[in-house]
């Protein structure tokens, strides 16, 4: 069983929600402006231990290898409708971080497959509901179940990767109608707003059986960078405030240990009188997986808070654990994390223009990517998380040839 953010995190909506419904000059340059460091790399990785497979930095090359043969697996089962985990559903953080893969890799027939299953299955779009209109599912088989087939429950941090995979596709692919359904899904997002304590309440998800929405909050179900990015290129107040009120959620999240807190539950304020206990992990444990997919949305806008993640699991290498505590950053589970997390540390570091963390988390990525160690039953999230930093690797080594589109 994989250990990592979305994973984990569909793991607490899971039990949430079960009441509802229940990528030749270049190459050279690039390895010449590297090379000074490389033989640090070698020496880091050959001291490497654990049990998520490290390797000798694994250059170029091995990189592009890896993304390429993730990528041809990945989208074969995309194109063959394989979109459901071994339940039976086909889940929508799957679904999103996926479009944004293809995007990114330029990929307009696997992008195509993902945005039809989406507005198909997971979209909600009724005029004469405007409540629920922009929702998304949280999950849903890939066909009809029974004649009814009825919606169970929205979710928050899975309208968050639909709307960012279809404003992704929009860009790469010049598809002025995804961005206009990117924007409704934001609209329905919004409509789980709400206020605790001041801060913004961004309700988990709203349950289809009842009418209602939940009363709590995950922080991975808050991304300020985005919706900062579609504020800009649109114009939009509301979602430029709901960013800024979102940067401050995340903020007033951060552990003592310079880790992230996992909920946000309103209810603890009949106890406590001290918003900051509104925040908190169960047992003050935190995942480092969760921790580093809030920090990713943030790196941007809040660069303060994503670096202090990203530094607490890079001073932690190659011995990173599944979880620590977020008051003394003690280790809380000897367990390795789910690989997932490999890539978007590196992605993250990529993005940061982090050397010493690129020289870190690479040599796990690629060789987790390229060793077939991809959990079977959450095979699509992982890869998605596994491509993403793949494809940040790949640009990061500055290989002027597109990646190839395998059929």
């Amino acid at each position: 069983m994989v250990a990592g953010c979305g994973f984990a995190a569909l793991s607490r909506s899971d039990a949430g929600r079960r009441p509802a419904l229940r990528v030749r000059r270049s190459l050279i340059l690039g390895r010449m402006r590297r090379a000074g460091a490389w033989m640090a790399i070698w020496l880091a990785a050959a001291v490497a231990a654990g049990s998520c497979r490290p390797s000798a930095w694994p250059g170029p090359e091995a990189t592009r290898e890896a993304l390429v043969a993730l990528h041809q697996e990945v989208r074969g089962r995309v194109l063959a409708g394989d979109l459901a985990r071994a339940n039976g559903f086909a889940y929508a953080v799957d679904v999103g971080e996926l479009m944004r893969v293809a995007s990114r890799l330029g990929d307009r027939e696997m992008y195509v497959a993902l945005r039809s299953f989406a507005v198909r299955r997971l979209i909600i779009d009724e005029p004469d509901d405007p409540t629920t209109r922009g929702f998304v599912l949280w999950r849903r088989t890939p066909a009809p179940a029974d004649a009814e087939d009825a919606p169970d429950a929205s979710g928050t941090t899975e309208a968050l990767r639909v709307s960012e995979g279809l404003w992704e596709g929009a860009l790469a692919f010049g598809a002025s109608e995804d961005r206009e359904l990117a924007l409704r899904v934001l609209d329905g997002y919004a409509r789980h707003a709400s206020d605790a304590a001041g801060l913004l309440l961004i309700r988990n998800y709203f349950n289809f059986g009842s009418r209602d929405f939940a009363t709590n909050s995950f922080l991975v179900d808050y991304a300020p960078d985005y919706l900062a990015r579609v504020a800009r290129d649109t114009g939009r107040q509301d979602f430029a405030q709901l960013a800024a009120r979102s940067y401050e959620v995340v903020r007033a999240a951060r552990s003592p240990a310079g880790l992230i807190y996992d909920v946000f539950q309103p209810e603890m304020a009949t106890l406590f009188d001290d918003r900051r206990t509104l925040l908190y992990s169960p047992n003050d444990i935190v995942q480092t997986s969760n921790a580093a997919a809030i920090a990713a949305t943030v790196l941007e806008g809040a660069p303060e808070v994503a670096s202090r993640v990203l530094a607490f699991c890079r001073d932690r290498m190659p011995g990173l654990k599944l979880a620590y505590y977020g008051r003394t950053g003690e280790e809380a589970r000897q367990k390795r994390p789910g690989i997932e997390i490999w890539g978007t540390l590196t992605e993250m570091s990529v993005r940061r223009g982090d050397e010493t963390g690129i020289r870190a988390f690479a040599p796990f990525l690629v060789s987790n990517a390229a060793a077939g160690r991809i959990p079977a039953d959450a095979f699509l999230y992982v890869s998605a998380h596994l491509l993403l930093g793949l494809e940040a690797l790949d640009k990061y080594f500055g290989l002027d040839r597109p990646v190839p589109i395998l059929r």
